[in-house]
C-alpha cells in the first residue's frame, strides 16, 4: 500500500509541477468564475425569479463550479491524449508503477481547478452579499462535493482519452456527451417552466443533484423540481451518483490504458 501511494504522489507531482509551470491556468480557473458569477448576477439578479426567492447571484454560484467540476473531463481527456503521445505511459511501462496509480495521479491533479474555482467563487459571493448564511464547515463540504464531482469527471475524461485517442476527436466528443448534461439542469436557469416530463429528468440529473446541495450547504435553501426521493436527498444524490461514476469509470480506464499499450 505505501508503494502503491508513492507511486500516486509520485505521478501526481509530476503533473502538478507541470500545471504550476502554466499558473495562467489555475488563475483562469479562479478569475472566470468569479467574472461569470458577478455578471451573470448582476446583468440577470433583477430579472430573474429563483426557488426560494434568494439572490440569483447565490443560485448561479454553484452552477458555475460544477460547469468548472464537469469540464475537468475535456482537461483529463486533452492530458492523457497528450502522454500518448509524447511517450509518457510507455516509459512508464518499463517501470514497476501501477497502472492505477498512474491514472490516480492525474485525477489528484486535475481536479484541483475546482478548489481554485470555489476559492474565487465563495469570497465573490460573500462580498456580493449573496452568501450571508454562509458557514466555514458548510463551505469546506461543498468544496468536497465539488471536488468529488471533478474527480468523477477526470475519470471519465481519462478514460475517453485512452479510447479516442487523438486531441481532435476529444475536443469533438467531450462537448457532445457534457452540453446535454450542463444544459439539463439546473445549474443557471430554475426549470420551472419546463414540460413536466422534463423536469423529472432535469431533476434526476447528477449535476441538478450537486448544484442543489451546494446551493443548500452554501446558505441558499435550493428547491429541486422533481418531486419525490430526489427533491428530500439532494446531497446524498449527489454523492451516490459522484461515488458510482469513479467506481465504474476508473477500472474501465485501467482496461483501457492496457489495450492503449498493446495498440500502439
Amino acid at each position: 500500500m505505501a508503494e502503491f501511494l508513492g507511486d500516486v504522489r509520485a505521478i501526481a507531482g509530476r503533473h502538478l509541477r507541470h500545471l504550476l509551470r502554466l499558473p495562467e491556468k489555475l488563475i483562469g480557473f479562479t478569475v472566470m468564475p468569479v467574472a461569470m458569477v458577478l455578471g451573470l448576477g448582476i446583468l440577470f439578479g433583477g430579472s430573474m425569479r429563483v426557488p426560494g426567492g434568494g439572490p440569483y447571484g447565490a443560485f448561479v454560484s454553484a452552477g458555475v463550479v460544477t460547469s468548472i467540476a464537469v469540464s475537468t473531463t475535456a482537461v483529463s481527456a486533452l492530458g492523457v491524449v497528450d502522454d500518448l503521445q509524447d511517450g509518457m505511459f510507455d516509459r512508464l511501462r518499463s517501470l514497476p508503477v501501477d497502472r492505477t496509480a498512474i491514472l490516480l495521479g492525474r485525477i489528484v491533479v486535475d481536479s484541483l481547478p475546482v478548489v481554485a474555482a470555489m476559492a474565487g467563487v465563495v469570497p465573490a459571493a460573500w462580498a456580493a452579499g449573496w452568501a450571508d448564511g454562509l458557514r466555514p464547515t458548510a463551505a469546506l463540504a461543498a468544496v468536497g462535493l465539488e471536488l468529488l464531482l471533478a474527480m468523477g469527471c477526470s475519470c471519465l475524461g481519462i478514460l475517453l482519452g485512452l479510447t479516442v485517442r487523438n486531441a481532435e476527436a476529444v475536443t469533438s466528443v467531450v462537448p457532445v456527451c457534457l452540453l446535454p448534461v450542463t444544459f439539463l439542469s439546473n445549474a443557471f436557469v430554475p426549470p420551472d417552466g419546463l414540460p413536466g416530463w422534463l423536469r423529472e429528468l432535469v431533476g434526476w440529473n447528477p449535476v441538478t443533484a450537486v448544484n442543489s446541495a451546494v446551493r443548500d450547504l452554501l446558505g441558499h435553501q435550493d428547491t429541486m423540481v422533481a418531486a419525490g426521493f430526489p427533491d428530500r436527498h439532494a446531497a446524498p444524490l449527489a454523492i451516490g451518483f459522484c461515488a458510482l461514476l469513479i467506481a465504474l469509470a476508473v477500472p474501465a480506464a485501467v482496461r483501457a490504458h492496457g489495450r492503449a499499450g498493446l495498440l500502439r
